[in-house]
Order: C-alpha cells, then sequence, then structure tokens
C-alpha cells in the first residue's frame, strides 16, 4: 500500500512544524529568564537599564526626602504660598515623580531573572498602577511651575543673593556614590546571569 505524495508532504511538514515551534518556544522561555525580550539580545543595554532606573529610584527618593523634611521643618516659619515653599514642593514632586517611575522600571528589571512568571505578571501590574502616578506628579510639578513662575520670578529679582554653587561640591559625594553602586550592581547583575 502506497502513501498519497501530498499526504506524507504534509505530515512532514507538520512535523517539522512542531519540531520549530518548540524550539522557538524552548528559546523564549531561556530569553525570558535571563532578560525582557527587548533586552535579552542586548546586555549591555540591559546594565544601562538596571544602572539608571535603579539611581533614578534612589536619587529621586533623596531629593523627594530632603524636601519633604525642609517643608516639615519650616512649616511653622514658611507659608504654604511662600516663594520658599513652592519651591520645595515642586522639587518634591520632581522628586516623587523621577523615583515612583524609577522605581516601577527597576523593580521590573531586577525581578525579571527570578523565571516565577506569577513574580512577572505581578510586577508588571504593579508597573502600571505606579506609572500613572508617576506622570501625575509630574503634572502637578509641571503645572505648579507655571503658576508660580511669576511669583518665584518677581522675588528673586528684590533682592538677588550671590548664588556660589562651587561651595556646594561635596553635597554631590552622597548621590556620585549612589551612582557608582548602581552602575556596580547593574554591571555585577548582567555579567553574573
Amino acid at each position: 500500500m502506497e502513501l498519497d505524495p501530498s499526504l506524507a508532504d504534509r505530515s512532514r511538514c507538520r512535523m517539522n512544524a512542531t519540531a520549530t515551534s518548540n524550539y522557538i518556544g524552548e528559546a523564549m522561555r531561556n530569553a525570558a529568564t535571563l532578560a525582557p525580550p527587548s533586552l535579552a539580545d542586548n546586555p549591555t543595554l540591559l546594565a544601562w537599564n538596571l544602572f539608571v532606573m535603579t539611581a533614578a529610584t534612589c536619587l529621586g527618593t533623596m531629593m523627594a526626602g530632603k524636601q519633604a523634611r525642609r517643608l516639615w521643618a519650616f512649616r511653622h516659619i514658611d507659608h504654604p504660598t511662600h516663594p520658599v515653599s513652592i519651591y520645595r514642593i515642586i522639587v518634591f514632586l520632581a522628586g516623587c515623580a523621577i523615583a515612583s517611575r524609577g522605581a516601577a522600571e527597576a523593580i521590573s528589571l531586577w525581578s525579571w531573572s527570578s523565571g516565577d512568571v506569577a513574580t512577572v505578571e505581578r510586577v508588571a501590574e504593579m508597573k502600571r498602577y505606579f506609572d500613572p502616578a508617576s506622570i501625575a506628579c509630574g503634572f502637578i510639578w509641571m503645572g505648579l511651575h507655571m503658576l508660580a513662575e511669576p511669583m518665584i520670578e518677581h522675588q528673586l529679582r528684590k533682592t538677588p543673593l550671590p548664588v556660589d554653587m562651587w561651595s556646594r561640591w561635596p553635597q554631590l559625594r552622597r548621590p556620585a556614590l549612589v551612582l557608582v553602586v548602581s552602575l556596580l550592581m547593574a554591571g555585577a547583575a548582567v555579567g553574573l546571569r
């Protein structure tokens, strides 16, 4: 009994398609455990994203925390509509926007290598809640800046104080250390995968 040649060809095609699908599926599962698909083939880009997002989280949190402490410490002296208070609120909101956006992406990138699909899905869902909050902080920060800009500029022009930024360089030691540590962590995470 002889098989129809077209039937034999179709059977071989199906077996090849199944083998190819299995191979592609296995490759995707292996890549998914190492990095998100957009970063799977580029470890340098993955390390750069880990570094930038981790540093943004830390530096944004430091800035927002510093401004929150100052707002609280001077709450009895500075009126909420005083230019100094407005400036602090603007910087606080900018720090919150950067920290929350960086945190959402950093958590997503750092948790990707867990190999646990449920964790990756939970983190992706959490990121969808963080992103609108980050953008909301940014919108409020920009709106407040636009509303208060004429008043702040007017106050700054009244009695201008000399700006001596060079004496403040030592204040950048801690943020620079955060950058170095973030870079080392990102490099080690990608290098050890």
